[in-house]
């Protein structure tokens, strides 16, 4: 995702690392030389500055001066709000031209496709624009009011919240009154035997998830199992040449 927004910026290299410390910070120098432009040019100073030790504090007043959420805190978070606000200044720059474009392209589909039927959307999703700033920052939030971890990829914490709202909060678990008793003691018996005190305790998360998984998949098997049986004991086939009702 960030490659395809940066060769929609026409960055001269897609690939850049963003990973090394180097790259990052002069990719951010040349978003706001070339498509933001929130400061005037001498008071760029303190981002061109990218071997400097307060680059932090410039990058730091860089993103209040933009109104960068706070709730993003790894800087790759930030770097695709960043993008996505160069995205929206230079379509709104360029409103005339990429309109045009758009017109353009959907007459010669119209062209080809005139005898084709016309079909119209009535799902509203398809008007949605998932990688736009507040599109995720409605994610984020979302993901606060139902507790779901933070991740770098919104999407990912959109799948996380799917999750959360199809396990607990449709029509039949509602209806289900919550459980009493003591909860499951993940901390008990045997564990991954890790030295570092996270790592135990996430691999430990993971293998409940992975158990909860094959208890899914086993009722799911369980059900088909139930319904062949089901479709066989109700409609036998009868060869009479064999003398036996059945397959």
């Amino acid at each position: 995702m960030l490659r395809n927004k940066l060769v929609s910026l026409g960055h001269p290299n897609p690939e850049v690392n963003t990973q090394d410390m180097k790259s990052f910070r002069n990719l951010i120098v040349w978003l706001e030389d070339q498509h933001i432009r929130n400061y005037k040019i001498e008071d760029r100073a303190g981002l061109r500055k990218i071997t400097s030790p307060e680059w932090s504090k410039a990058f730091e007043k860089y993103k209040e001066d933009l109104n960068c959420p706070k709730e993003l805190k790894t800087e790759l978070e930030q770097l695709k709000w960043i993008l996505s606000y160069a995205i929206k200044l230079e379509y709104s720059d360029n409103l005339d031209k990429y309109r045009s474009m758009t017109s353009e392209k959907i007459r010669e589909a119209e062209k080809s496709q005139s005898s084709a039927p016309s079909v119209k959307s009535v799902n509203p999703f398809d008007n949605l624009d998932f990688t736009s700033p507040q599109f995720e920052a409605g994610v984020r939030t979302l993901a606060l009011k139902l507790n779901v971890p933070h991740h770098p990829d919104h999407l990912i914490v959109l799948g996380a919240i799917s999750r959360v709202i199809k396990d607990n909060l449709n029509k039949e678990a509602l209806k289900i009154s919550i459980p009493e008793g003591k909860p499951f003691p993940i901390f008990d018996g045997q564990g991954m035997n890790q030295n570092d005190a996270d790592i135990e305790t996430a691999s430990r998360i993971l293998r409940l998830l992975q158990v909860q998984s094959l208890r899914e998949i086993q009722t799911v098997i369980n059900e088909t199992i139930v319904e062949c049986q089901d479709l066989i004991t109700t409609e036998p086939k009868t060869d009479t040449r064999l003398g036996k009702v059945g397959f």
